[in-house]
């Protein structure tokens, strides 16, 4: 009878994920509703499940997490990183460095250390690869100039946050006061390099790895009928390679997981291999994000000191994203007198976080790198830019549309001038 209680309770909690992501949907977060079913429903909340139950949603969710990074890197495009390349990643270092700097900024006027400031701050940095492409397909974008410079702006912010979470978690994290100077710099400094090496690795597999299955010695392992199901078991089995050996080496797992799917995604016909199992990856993912409802502490969130600072902390949040705008120009013309349109759309874009952020803060809090409130405020921050980004984009590319069709007919009465 136990087990058919738990059983029970167990549906009770998944039909929450549901109703939480439907939810959340309307305002294009799901993720926001899937958080909030696993903060009511959760260790902090309700409570419902038992702790070997709440342990195996914790397990699956840290499996969909990879998985959902993985598919990140799977998603890159390496045509529209050509073509928007350099101003996308001038886009994503404005996008990482400033939410720190004004995170820090923040704390430290708050009355927390540096240390606390900088790894709160790290928390804000990561845009969601994720939620880029998904707002740009809503509003059939995905294809244009503009999808590109917003998804590879997101990817790039995303590998910059990975390598900022490894030190973070293998650097930081493992120092304390007692440590030497060269010690705790070597510390800091391991991670990054294995970052670095990692990303080098990839960037050879990504020619190496096609030619093989395509042109070299395996095209006749990976023939149809089965060759869909046998470049996804490749996939996988690289994937949870370099997620393993990147942890082991002393950068961050899911740096690994990422690299796993770039590689892949020069691979003819993985894409739409997986995209035939994407509604089980989908559902993987609403565990993922209950998951990380089930770690949020209910109770100090709506505790007056952490709600306060965590309301506090929206503003370095949104505006440390919403500031790299000031780097895109509309070809001269701009409904605003500081930022372009086209700026505000992508700086919009910019500001939806997604799963690292999530990641990062706890890492960081499990680690002990940041205390209780911190750890609150970084949450309410997150997820207020996420409910907050869809929301305003939606009139951002209304005004962005109507300038730029305002700006051709413009053009064109220009050229009817000059044939006269």
């Amino acid at each position: 009878m136990e087990s058919l209680r738990d059983l029970a309770l167990l549906a009770v909690t998944l039909s929450a994920l549901v109703f939480g992501g439907w939810a959340g949907a309307y305002v294009d977060a799901p993720l926001v509703g899937e958080i909030v079913a696993g903060m009511l429903l959760g260790p902090s909340g309700a409570s419902l499940l038992p702790t070997y139950a709440n342990d195996a949603v914790n397990l699956v969710g840290n499996l969909a997490l990879v998985l959902l990074v993985m598919e990140g890197g799977l998603g890159v495009d390496v045509d529209s990183l050509k073509r928007v390349g350099p101003v996308a990643c001038l886009i994503a270092v404005a996008g990482t460095a400033l939410p720190i700097a004004l995170g820090t900024a923040f704390m430290t006027v708050a009355g927390y250390d540096a240390t606390t400031g900088v790894v709160a701050g790290t928390a804000l940095s990561s845009t969601s690869i994720g939620m880029a492409s998904r707002l740009m397909k809503t509003y059939g974008e995905q294809n244009t100039e503009l999808g590109a410079l917003v998804c590879v702006a997101a990817m790039a912010d995303d590998v910059l946050s990975l390598v900022i979470l490894a030190i973070i978690s293998k650097g930081l994290g493992s120092g304390d006061s007692d440590t030497s100077a060269s010690t705790f710099a070597l510390a800091v400094a391991t991670p990054a390099l294995v970052s670095v090496g990692v990303v080098v690795v990839a960037a050879g597999a990504f020619q190496l790895v096609p030619f093989l299955i395509n042109h070299g010695i395996l095209p006749k392992v990976f023939t149809e009928p089965s060759r869909n199901l046998r470049v996804l078991g490749a996939l996988f089995a690289t994937t949870l390679a370099l997620t393993y050996g990147a942890g082991e080496l002393g950068s961050t797992h899911l740096l690994g997981a990422f690299v796993g799917g770039l590689i892949f995604s020069n691979v003819d016909g993985t894409r739409t291999a997986w995209t035939t199992h994407e509604p089980t990856a989908s559902w993987l993912y609403s565990v993922f994000f209950q998951s990380v409802g089930f770690r949020i502490p209910l109770t100090d969130m709506f505790e007056v000191t952490g709600f306060g600072l965590g309301m506090g902390y929206v503003f370095p949040a949104v505006f440390g994203k919403l500031a790299v705008g000031l780097l895109v120009r509309d070809d001269g013309y701009s409904w605003n007198s500081t930022m372009s349109a086209k700026g505000w759309v992508v700086g919009w874009c910019m500001v939806g976080r997604g799963e690292l952020g999530f990641v990062m803060a706890q890492s960081a809090r499990e680690s002990g790198l940041i205390s209780e409130k911190p750890y609150v405020a970084c949450i309410w921050a997150l997820l207020v830019a996420t409910v907050a980004s869809p929301m305003v984009l939606k009139k951002a590319l209304v005004r962005w549309k109507n300038a730029d069709e305002h700006l051709k007919q413009e053009e064109g009465n220009e050229a009817i001038e000059v044939q006269l």
